[in-house]
């Protein structure tokens, strides 16, 4: 297998060719902040993340700024209390998050890192894209144009709301890795530490990036091996370091703390067979097929564009077929294998086209079933096969126009107009507003080294239970602030036991002196028939032990709630 460079472009040199990949960075910046970006990116700006999947990102960050340190590394004990959770499976960006809390007692009281992690998202885009460009034209324009047309990827911008999968940059530069010539071992060696690099990243970023980069790192290492760049029983061994890397990592941040991994939907958060060219809404200019509810997350749609530069990169075949020839095709061939297995996995064992199904092989998938709910959102390893056409294109046409780079600029930045201009900007929900109250009395704050912790009653937790995030985000946010711990929230994946707790009704003695209980209306009566002193404080019914007599137990005093009484000779 050929470990010969795709073309014979003079080495980079010049301030320009330096500077090309940050000046694409900087693009992707740019867009970035078009897409509102500059509401999001102050650290000390917290009330927009309180909503939905952001809502459980930060909260896994500020509990586990208050929890003690221990092991693993990422345990938030104080976070749905008694079990305790980590800020790994609450999608709290773990390296990020462990890398902060050493500060934590420097840091404001409000702050949050999501911001500037979507800006080093895009900033990411931008270089390594430039990057790939470099491996075919030292000429700063183009890899200018190629990086910020991967920064404008329609698919980063839906994925907005899940921050730790906006890391779209690890695939690109993966691809990067994959499309490089390794003339000797060491420069092979280089590669395979970069993408071990790459792993251990998106191991403390979210467990999808490593079902996705292990098995690239693995056709790496396959490409290697065929060329005889270095021998079999090497790369099997650095294999088995990079896997158990990606382990170690895991363990440490805390994905396997204290509850299952799987969760119900596989075959509902599929890619659609039309994804690639579905904008699903995103398009200013073509119109949207439908899908079935949940396959957003298989969301493909390559972008206005995308579509133009791969016809372009068609007809360049077409028109330079002797030069394309002699491209090493076969370079590529265990990465081809890899990427078509995800977007195979992307369609999941209900196969649709426009929403409607087309083959069902759920019989035939069931006994991979209890894997297959780890990464039960396929439709996202559709993202490999995308950047792998986008990325292709981009490369193509820059290669077989080299004599010509005018004609690859022109393409390029068409394609980059093209992409900016079709995307309908003011669905991106950084461009959304969040209207978060918070509970602000100042009753509350007597709370801090009072009591230890706030409950909740029953317990309220997305996707397992009833939940009221207006209501649940304020209690977040004032157990962090206070210093409590709290029972209910936003997790990617919750303790089992927290479904019966859902339905709990309030034991004989079950009122805890060191809790304060925020208790639902139609179980305020057990409360009070076990000896409980409640009463209203901003609009909520609030219960201590009966036996308090601290500064915040008078003060629910001023609004008691009691019994009501039977009615006479009832």
């Amino acid at each position: 297998m050929s470990n010969a460079p795709l073309s014979a472009a003079p080495p980079v040199s010049g301030l320009a060719q330096r500077l090309a990949p940050w000046l694409a960075a900087l693009g992707g910046f740019g867009w970035f902040l078009w897409l509102g970006g500059g509401a999001v990116l102050p650290p000390t700006r917290l009330d927009w993340m309180m909503r939905e999947d952001w809502a459980g990102n930060v909260s896994g960050w500020l509990f586990f700024r208050n929890a003690p340190w221990g092991l693993p590394l990422g345990a938030t004990p104080n976070q749905f209390y008694p079990y305790g959770t980590s800020v790994a499976l609450t999608d709290g960006n773990p390296w990020a998050a462990v890398l902060l809390k050493p500060f934590s007692s420097w840091l404001p009281v409000d702050f949050q890192y999501t911001g500037v992690w979507f800006a080093l998202c895009f900033l990411g885009m931008g270089y390594f894209g430039a990057r790939v460009v470099a491996i075919v034209s030292s000429r700063a324009v183009l890899q200018v144009l190629g990086g910020v047309l991967l920064a404008l990827s329609p698919v980063i911008v839906v994925r907005f709301v899940h921050p730790t999968l906006c890391a779209h940059w690890l695939l690109v530069a993966m691809l990067w890795l994959h499309l490089r010539a390794y003339p000797d071992p060491r420069a092979a060696w280089r590669a395979l530490a970069l993408a071990a690099l790459l792993n251990v990243l998106s191991a403390g970023t979210h467990p999808y990036w490593v079902a996705m980069l292990l098995p690239l790192t693995l056709a790496l290492a396959v490409r290697l091996g065929l060329a005889h760049a270095l021998g079999w029983g090497r790369l099997a061994a650095a294999m088995g370091i990079v896997l158990g890397l990606d382990l170690l990592c895991f363990a440490l941040f805390g994905y396997f703390v204290g509850t299952g991994l799987g969760a119900e939907g596989f075959g509902q958060f599929s890619s659609d067979l039309t994804t690639l060219v579905n904008p699903m809404g995103w398009s200013q200019w073509l119109q949207e097929q439908p899908v079935r509810p949940r396959q957003w997350e298989g969301f493909g749609y390559l972008g206005a564009g995308g579509l133009w530069l791969l016809s372009v990169a068609g007809l360049s075949l077409v028109a330079h077929g002797d030069t394309a020839r002699r491209l090493p095709w076969r370079r590529g061939g265990p990465a081809l294998g890899v990427v078509g297995v995800m977007a195979v996995y992307a369609l999941s064992d209900h196969i649709t086209w426009r929403g409607r199904l087309l083959v069902d092989l759920s019989t035939l998938s069931a006994p991979v079933q209890p894997y297959t709910a780890a990464f039960r959102s396929s439709g996202r390893f559709i993202w490999p096969l995308y950047y792998l056409l986008l990325a292709g294109a981009v490369v193509l046409v820059v290669r077989l126009w080299r004599e010509r780079p005018a004609v690859a600029g022109v393409a390029l930045g068409l394609a980059v107009v093209l992409q900016a201009g079709e995307l309908r900007v003011e669905r991106s929900a950084l461009r959304q507003p969040t209207h978060f109250q918070r509970l602000s009395a100042p009753e509350w704050a007597s709370l801090r080294g009072t009591y230890q912790h706030l409950s909740l009653f029953p317990t309220q937790a997305q996707w397992v239970c009833h939940y009221d995030e207006p209501l649940v985000s304020a209690l977040v946010y004032l157990a962090y602030r206070e210093g409590l711990t709290f029972n209910s929230g936003y997790a990617s994946r919750t303790p089992p036991v927290i479904a019966e707790d859902c339905r709990a009704t309030l034991r004989p003695g079950g009122v805890e002196a060191r809790t304060v209980y925020v208790v639902m209306p139609d179980r305020l009566e057990g409360f009070l028939r076990a000896g409980a002193r409640c009463g209203v404080l901003e609009n909520l019914s609030v219960c201590v032990a009966g036996e308090r007599t601290d500064a915040f137990a008078q003060a629910l005093d001023r609004r008691p709630i009691t019994l009501t009484p039977p009615p006479a000779g009832g």
